[in-house]
């Protein structure tokens, strides 16, 4: 009594393994006699309508996912992923650059294998890559953020992606394997002892690809490896505190050799030796500890970093290869979050926290002269207090009103940000919201401290901003089904557009390094669209998920033009739908077969033409600035599908799936580029038909 009923509309529980679940509940407001309740405090802060959350369940289920969150987030309305061979994504026609990682309630460094991956130039992009370095082994429920997001969240435009780890099972030793095309993986869980509630979860995966390559067995033009280790431990303590330490680790590389010998080279990238590494880590804890009968207290720390190198060579007439390109790239966070939760009364309470992120970054090549780092160097601390404030106005009627506050001690760059969100529940059934919100987010390392021809940096850019309003609708259809819909508009401003030139660059459309311009913080644009969907939770075996997003997303560089950014796909069309039948088979064992598929349907990217004969004489790819982004590729489809067959004994169960991405062979334009061999444009095409074979087994 006292308590909003709480409804888990999807689970999966296996035989071979315990489920743990954590369950919170937020106070409902009712007029009733005294009734005096007591219960544990709870730490949520009332959510965004916009978010969305992200279960091992789907990620599991949902087709050709790579069991990757980022990838299961582009079958959301509004998000579509930029490419086939990574997991960036573009939020309501923004920049993956915008997307902030969370994990533990504090943000980290890119968390994704081979960061370069689909990119035009092969460079390291901020937040996508091949496949998420921590397995969905160990992830729990994360949430998704698409716009107008809470007041705890700082330093990012389009969305947020927040990762939580499960604890493992404490009270008896489980087990998992699997093994596929993706990799060889191994999690083990359970107790430290059986005098305590502690519990341990680690996880060590290992690329079937590095694998192939050991044996020098090659897959296509280049050698692809990753592995990573990721563990999560729990101490609850009596008191009700709890302590958590948590890790994660991974190495991945991409070696491209060129064939020694010249009549083998169909395109200008087989006289190069390219070798592209990356290395990535995060170690972690967080503590809560309730205060007094009202509050609670609880503060999350990080220390994440990564590092990439890509060195190419070319080869000369003697197929030696000489010195052509280095890039480097080092950034490094230190992320501490802290906050306080007070319970007012049963109707309101109040959050004030601080997270504090140190950042530093280092773009330069080893043994460059000490002059040249002081310009492609740096770190800064981002300041980050926030107060929120959530009250129950009277009885469905709900408001979350904050104010956000940001100051970057690099170059004393500040941003004071009002957040404030309206949730209307007319009924059980529909539910009505409103958001407002100002956000900003620091400047790309590669903008910051791009080196001009002037030998000048761009150390004093400000924050780009943008107020986010979002109107939405929800109707439960019934307890597994539900309609939803968000109308939503957003401003961009403060945007980096060139300084002393008037052309079509502006930050919006950047993804990859690789600028070197004077910069003003003068740039605007907008985006603005609709978004409707339909989930079916898959507690009776047919589940679904449909969605429909029409929007347009617009800018203005410092030629003063009107232009569709990078980004402006206009239409997506996502369709998920699945079915699962049971039987009882011989021995007593539980059998399951799972089909299920995925159709996406999306306008394609803008793309600017390349100047032919600019090309020509340059030996590289020249574009016509003047015309910049008034190309649109062709609309992009796609069909993945996914078969799985599973059998469930007392102590164990076994899956065999099959996932086959793009099974019609679909080919799909990522990008075009002018090739300096053949002395033409190149279009380039995204994956192709790939079968991905696995099997899992649980004890």
């Amino acid at each position: 009594m006292g308590y909003q009923a709480l409804s888990i509309t999807e689970l999966l529980l296996e035989s071979g393994k315990e489920m743990v679940l954590e369950l919170q509940l937020s106070e409902a407001a009712s007029d009733i006699d005294a009734v005096v309740v007591r219960a544990p405090r709870s730490d949520i802060q009332g959510l965004s309508p916009t978010v969305k959350t992200l279960t091992v369940e789907e990620t599991l289920r949902f087709p050709a996912t790579f069991f990757d969150p980022a990838r299961l987030a582009s079958t959301f309305a509004g998000v579509a992923q930029d490419n086939d061979q990574a997991n960036g994504i573009s939020i309501r026609g923004q920049s993956p650059n915008n997307l902030l990682w969370r994990l533990e309630g504090v943000d980290i460094v890119n968390p994704n294998h081979t960061p370069n991956a689909g990119t035009f130039n092969d460079q390291t992009t901020a937040n996508g890559g091949g496949v998420n370095i921590l397995s969905a082994q160990l992830l729990g429920t994360s949430y998704f953020h698409t716009g107008a997001f809470p007041v705890s969240y700082g330093n990012a435009l389009s969305g947020v992606m927040d990762m939580y780890l499960r604890p493992g099972n404490n009270e008896k030793h489980e087990f998992t394997a699997q093994a596929g095309v993706i990799g060889l993986e191994f999690a083990s869980e359970g107790p430290f002892n059986d005098d305590t509630d502690a519990s341990y979860l680690v996880n060590y995966r290992y690329s079937f690809v590095g694998l192939l390559s050991l044996l020098g067995i090659p897959l296509g033009d280049e050698d692809i490896s990753f592995q990573d280790l990721s563990f999560n431990l729990v101490f609850p303590a009596k008191n009700g505190s709890r302590l958590t330490l948590f890790g994660m680790g991974g190495v991945s590389d991409n070696i491209f050799n060129a064939p020694r010998d010249s009549s083998l080279w169909k395109a200008n990238k087989d006289r190069f030796d390219i070798d592209y590494s990356h290395q990535m880590g995060a170690l972690g804890a967080t503590y809560s500890l309730p205060v007094g009968s009202k509050g609670i207290w609880k503060t999350s720390l990080a220390l994440s970093a990564l590092s990439t190198a890509r060195v190419s060579e070319i080869l000369d007439a003697n197929f030696e290869p000489q010195p052509w390109e280095e890039n480097y790239y080092e950034q490094i966070k230190f992320s501490a979050h802290s906050y306080y939760q007070y319970k007012l009364n049963a109707r309101s309470r109040l959050r004030a926290g601080l997270h504090l992120l140190q950042q530093s970054f280092d773009l330069n090549p080893p043994g460059d002269n000490p002059s040249s780092r002081t310009q492609r160097s740096g770190s800064g601390v981002l300041y980050q207090p926030y107060v929120n404030w959530q009250n129950t106005l009277a009885k469905g009627l709900n408001l979350n009103a904050g104010l956000h506050f940001a100051h970057f001690d690099f170059n004393q760059s500040s941003s004071a940000e009002p957040r404030a969100s309206l949730e209307w529940a007319v009924n059980p059934r529909h539910q009505v919201s409103l958001s407002y919100g100002l956000h900003s987010q620091l400047q790309q390392p590669e903008l910051y401290f791009a080196v001009t021809n002037n030998d000048q940096t761009n150390r004093e850019l400000d924050f780009t901003k943008a107020h986010h309003l979002v109107l939405g609708y929800q109707h439960n259809i019934n307890p597994s089904t539900v309609l939803s819909g968000e109308l939503y508009y957003q401003r961009l401003f403060n945007v980096p557009i060139a300084a002393n030139d008037k052309n079509a660059y502006s930050a919006i459309n950047q993804q990859e390094s690789g600028i070197a311009l004077p910069l003003i913080n003068e740039g605007t644009g907008r985006n603005y669209g609709i978004e409707v969907s339909v989930q079916k939770y898959a507690n009776s075996g047919l589940y679904y998920l449909i969605n429909a997003s029409v929007y347009d997303a617009i800018y203005i560089g410092s030629d003063g033009i009107e232009r569709d950014s990078r980004f402006n796909g206009n239409y997506i069309f996502n369709t998920t739908i699945g079915k699962e039948w049971s039987w009882q088979g011989r021995k007593n064992k539980n059998r399951r077969l799972g089909i299920n598929g995925r159709i996406a349907y999306l306008g394609g990217f803008r793309a600017t033409p390349i100047d032919v004969e600019a090309s020509v004489a340059a030996g590289t790819t020249v574009f016509q600035d003047d015309l910049a982004f008034t190309l649109q590729q062709k609309d992009y489809f796609r069909t993945d599908l996914r078969f799985y067959y599973k059998t469930s004994k007392a102590n164990s169960n076994n899956t065999w799936s099959l996932d086959i991405q793009n099974a019609t062979n679909q080919e799909n334009v990522a990008f075009s580029y002018f090739d300096a061999l053949l002395g033409e444009v190149i279009v380039k095409n995204q994956l192709t038909l790939i079968p991905i074979l696995s099997y899992r087994v649980s004890f």
